[in-house]
């Protein structure tokens, strides 16, 4: 009987080393599988917040290059701004200027063209009312009128009002606003 003890106690404890040893494999399994869940978790979190930081940090960025582009803008806008008021500025003495007053004999042949022999007035800052007389090869259509509120250049009306002219120097400039703004920031940025 000792024997079959000693048979029994010996086959209980190799079944105890075998279950204890599947156990620890087990265990082992358990806490790799446990490992890898983690690891993935704990990767697809990483990403999720490198993906939400990376979208702020492009958000923030556009804003910052939005409020930059915004501001450069706005201070072209401000120096076209200062320089257009300081040609308009200047645009009476140039109305004045011995150039200017050689292009007009050109410019009053064009408008007698258009207004054929409908009367016209012509109205003028008071500085050229002289010279614009001097121009005309009047026939008696052409009634020149000094406006203190013109700054420069003239304006050109048929008796009918089918024809109306803006020869101001003011109303140029504003046509030519968009080229000139080009070319004076060109000339700021060569």
């Amino acid at each position: 009987m000792d024997a079959l003890l000693q048979t029994l106690e010996r086959g209980a404890e190799a079944e105890i080393v075998r279950v204890l040893d599947e156990a620890r494999a087990r265990a082992s399994e358990l806490t790799r599988a446990a490992d890898e869940r983690i690891a993935t978790r704990r990767g697809a979190t990483l990403e999720r917040r490198e993906t939400e930081v990376r979208k702020d940090h492009e958000r923030v960025l556009a804003g910052a290059r939005h409020t930059a582009r915004a501001r450069v803008l706005e201070a072209r806008a401000a120096l076209l701004d200062r320089l257009f008021d300081l040609i308009r500025a200047v645009l009476p003495e140039l109305a004045k200027s011995a150039a200017y007053r050689r292009h007009l004999a050109s410019q009053l042949q064009r408008l007698s063209a258009f207004a054929g022999d409908q009367p016209v007035t012509l109205r003028c800052m008071p500085a050229l009312s002289t010279t614009l007389r001097g121009l005309i090869k009047t026939n008696g259509h052409v009634r020149v009128r000094g406006d203190a509120r013109i700054a420069a250049g003239f304006f050109v009306t048929t008796a009918d009002g089918a024809l109306d002219v803006d020869g101001s120097l003011e109303s140029r400039l504003e046509r030519l606003r968009p080229q000139l703004s080009l070319e004076a920031l060109a000339a700021l940025s060569a």
